[in-house]
């Protein structure tokens, strides 16, 4: 993880998730650490994450409750496994500097081709396209949906 903290794009990322900063903010103003009272006072999210970007690469116990807060809610603590098995199909990019910086992998290094995904996706693709046959379809479209007998 670097120690100079996240780049712009993943507190871009952090500070669009409300429930992440609210949930570090609030854990940190829980906490005994000398800044738990700055964070209690904060309430808007351009001084939480002002705040926590400050803090987050100078303070090993802001950056510990932080990281922690990203591994509970948006990995749900599943960061013993591969990337691809999380079964995010078009992920950001903020998420996945997070996801980099907590388990170590690049999740960029080795991309899975389209077709090696499982069968079951729930996102429709391109390829998913390519086995119509587009005859068929227009015949639909120009007939109406359900009004003419399947073939």
């Amino acid at each position: 993880m670097a120690r100079s903290g996240p780049p712009a794009h993943a507190w871009d990322w952090f500070a669009r998730q409300r429930l992440l900063w609210r949930e570090a903010t609030s854990r940190l103003a829980r906490s005994d650490l000398p800044a738990a009272h700055r964070y209690a006072s904060v309430e808007a999210r351009a001084e939480a994450v002002a705040l926590l970007r400050a803090d987050y690469p100078r303070d090993e116990a802001v950056r510990a409750i932080v990281d922690q807060v990203v591994t509970d809610l948006v990995f749900l603590g599943r960061t013993d496994r591969d990337f691809a098995q999380l079964g995010l199909h078009n992920p950001p990019r903020g998420l996945r500097w997070w996801w980099s910086a907590l388990t170590g992998e690049d999740p960029d290094a080795s991309p899975r081709p389209v077709r090696d995904r499982p069968a079951g996706h729930d996102q429709l693709s391109l390829d998913d396209l390519a086995a119509v046959d587009a005859r068929l379809a227009m015949d639909q479209v120009h007939g109406g949906y359900g009004d003419e007998p399947a073939p």
